[in-house]
C-alpha cells in the first residue's frame, strides 16, 4: 500500500512539471533569435534608391520569416507564453505588412497607413520582450 501512495505521488508530480523549457533557456535561445536578426540585417547594404530598397526589403522578410518560424519552434515556460504570443503574433504582423508595403506605392496613404501598423506591431513586439526580460529582443 506504501509503495502504490508512493508510486502515485511520483504520477502526481511528473503531471506537475512546468510545461516548456526554463526561463533561463528560453530567454536565451530567444535572445540568440534576436541577436541574430540584429545582426544579419546590420549587415544589410543602406539603400539610395527605390530598387535597393526593395532589395533591403526582400532581405529583411527573409531575415523576418527565418525569425519567426525560430520563435514559433521554441516552448515557452508558463510564465513566459503571453509575451512569447505577442511576438509571435507581432512579427507575423510585420512580415504581412512588410511584403504589402513592397507592392505598395511608397507615397499613398496606404504606405502611411502601413508605416502606422508596422510602428504599432514594433512597440508592442518591444513591450513584450521588455516583459519577457529579452534584452537583445529589446534592441530591435
Amino acid at each position: 500500500m506504501k509503495l502504490l501512495a508512493i508510486a502515485a505521488g511520483l504520477l502526481a508530480l511528473a503531471g506537475c512539471g512546468s510545461s516548456g523549457m526554463s526561463d533561463k533557456e528560453y530567454r536565451q535561445k530567444a535572445d540568440a533569435i534576436c541577436a541574430s536578426i540584429r545582426s544579419q540585417r546590420d549587415r544589410l547594404p543602406a539603400a539610395s534608391n527605390l530598387e535597393e530598397l526593395k532589395s533591403v526589403a526582400r532581405s529583411t522578410i527573409a531575415i523576418n520569416t527565418d525569425a519567426l518560424r525560430r520563435f514559433k519552434a521554441l516552448d515557452p515556460p508558463s510564465d513566459l507564453k503571453a509575451p512569447h504570443s505577442v511576438i509571435v503574433t507581432r512579427l507575423g504582423e510585420t512580415l504581412k505588412l512588410q511584403e504589402q508595403a513592397l507592392t505598395t506605392n511608397p507615397k499613398s496613404t496606404a504606405m502611411q497607413q502601413i508605416n502606422v501598423k508596422a510602428g504599432q506591431a514594433r512597440a508592442a513586439l518591444l513591450a513584450a520582450a521588455q516583459q519577457a526580460k529579452l534584452q537583445a529582443c529589446e534592441q530591435l
